[in-house]
């Protein structure tokens, strides 16, 4: 419905009309500041302005209010609809309240009934199109899950495995350019990836990136995306240049968005083999505390009432957030954005490289309570899967890009003021004697990527990721493969 102006009467029929059209304000008021009786009264100036100035206010709140639901990226449209809200709210409320009786502000009044009215609607059908599970996206033109753009390594594992945890299917398989092909997805405007060669990564029955050939190994190795590695060819990854170094046969059960607790039970389903001695947990310190943080009150709050995280991709049934779709793709803000902020500055040479983003890797002087019985209780889980599996239980220590580089780096303008802040604590030693008291061998690798570094070699995909480069990786393989072969 749209409301129009009254059609021109005269006397009292004329006042009649105009002053049911102002009873949809409230309170009884007419636009020209009578009630329906042609009677002026106290309340004559909030009721012929209080919709267009509580609009307004309301307006002015709702866009902040949504911005500290969603915290959209100062990048998208929704982040500047919502602080253009206050701006729009507030200049509405302004008009009500000072404009002159007259033509302009009835036909504000008019304008705001009309976006009452409409507002109405929208909430009527959102309400309607949940209930009924419709799904906009086969309005919109995506019939497939969007995660599948990405290459297979920078996608989540989603396949529910044990009480709260996920893996990814068997047998997938993904060809082309894969650091390339996330910085473009991710808008991103550096020139790293040009010389990229594309390749084809494929991930065994049980979703790990291992050949179908491998059914008995000597060593198996669980992990994150460090482990995992999927933008690297599968002869690159660490635990195949261990294998080739040490002679050892290697099965790879690394995952990305995983923590430790999911590695132990990687360990249990996919680790045992008739000829497998040793179990290598691959510790990244760049979010491994907090994942398993993560892990831990997930599994306590399964415990506690049978609740299991879900990641199933569901029908998009909001009106409204298919009307915004719609409306950024009309508007087509660019979110292009330079990833690079920074530069190693070693070797007598600057190279540019992007930081590892915050969250920044924890500190035990500043590690909480929980983060730190976390830790010790995946140790623990380690430790006891590796006895019942009669494996000797590893732990190899991998560092951020933040550490290795430490001191080595000139930050660009639109560094994080995190990252520029951040100083290296002492979680190398903590996981040392974490792992001495458990009875795990510890290797920790900060020493040979940073001697790399030292010389100006990069040891970390240079912009936007910031996983171990081909170099990193063969580094850290060498040093596995010197361990594992003085243990045998």
């Amino acid at each position: 419905m749209i409301f129009a102006p009254p059609a021109p009467t005269s006397g009292i029929a004329s006042r009649a009309v105009i002053g049911e059209t102002c009873a949809v304000i409230g309170r009884g008021a007419c636009f020209d500041g009578r009630d329906m009786n042609g009677r002026s009264g106290a309340f004559s100036w909030f009721g012929r302005r209080g919709l267009v100035i509580v609009t307004g206010v309301l307006i002015a709140l709702a866009g902040p209010g949504v911005w500290l639901v969603l915290r959209p990226s100062h990048r998208s449209l929704l982040f500047w609809l919502c602080w253009g809200a206050p701006v729009a709210g507030g200049l509405l409320s302004f008009l009500g309240a000072l404009l002159r009786e007259g033509r302009l502000l009835r036909s504000v009044q008019l304008l705001v009934m009309n976006a009452c009215v409409l507002g109405g609607l929208l909430g009527f059908g959102e309400a309607a199109f949940r209930l009924a599970h419709f799904d906009f996206d086969t309005m919109t033109g995506r019939s497939e899950d969007p995660r599948e753009a990405y290459p297979v390594c920078f996608r989540i594992p989603e396949q529910p495995f044990g009480e709260v945890f996920f893996k990814r299917p068997g047998a997938l398989e993904w060809t082309g350019r894969p650091l390339a092909t996330a910085l473009k997805l991710r808008h991103g405007t550096d020139r790293a990836y040009e010389d990229e060669q594309p390749f084809t990564s494929r991930y065994d029955a049980d979703g790990f990136r291992n050949t179908a050939a491998l059914t008995d190994w000597d060593i198996v190795v669980a992990g994150d995306s460090f482990t995992e590695a999927g933008y690297l060819p599968l002869d690159d990854i660490f635990t195949s240049v261990a294998a080739r170094q040490s002679g050892l046969r290697i099965r790879n059960l690394g995952v990305c968005n995983t923590g430790p607790f999911t590695h132990v039970r990687y360990l249990r389903q996919f680790g045992g083999s008739p000829s497998c001695k040793h179990a290598v947990l691959a510790f990244y310190d760049g979010n491994d505390v907090l994942d398993g943080e993560e892990e831990m009150m997930n599994l306590e709050k399964n415990r506690a009432t049978g609740w299991r995280p879900s990641r199933e991709m569901k029908p998009q049934s909001s009106l409204l957030k298919a009307c915004y779709t719609v409306a950024k793709r009309i508007v087509a803000v660019s979110p292009a954005r330079r990833y690079q902020d920074a530069w190693l500055t070693a070797g007598g040479k600057e190279t540019p490289i992007s930081m590892r983003p915050s969250p920044m890797p924890v500190d035990p002087e500043t590690m909480s309570a929980r983060q730190r019985q976390a830790l010790e209780r995946a140790l623990d889980e380690w430790a006891a899967a590796t006895r019942d599996l009669k494996l000797t239980p590893w732990l190899m220590y991998l560092p951020s890009n933040n550490r290795t580089y430490q001191g080595l780096v000139r930050f660009a303008d639109n560094a994080s003021s995190e990252c520029r802040n951040w100083r290296p604590g002492s979680l190398p030693a903590l996981m040392k004697d974490l792992c001495k008291a458990r009875g795990i061998h510890f290797i920790d690798a900060c020493q040979v990527l940073r001697a790399a570094a030292e010389k100006g070699v990069l040891v970390y995909n240079p912009v936007y990721d910031t996983h171990l480069n081909r170099e990193g990786s063969r580094l850290v393989g060498e040093l596995l493969a010197g361990q594992l072969r003085a243990a045998r």
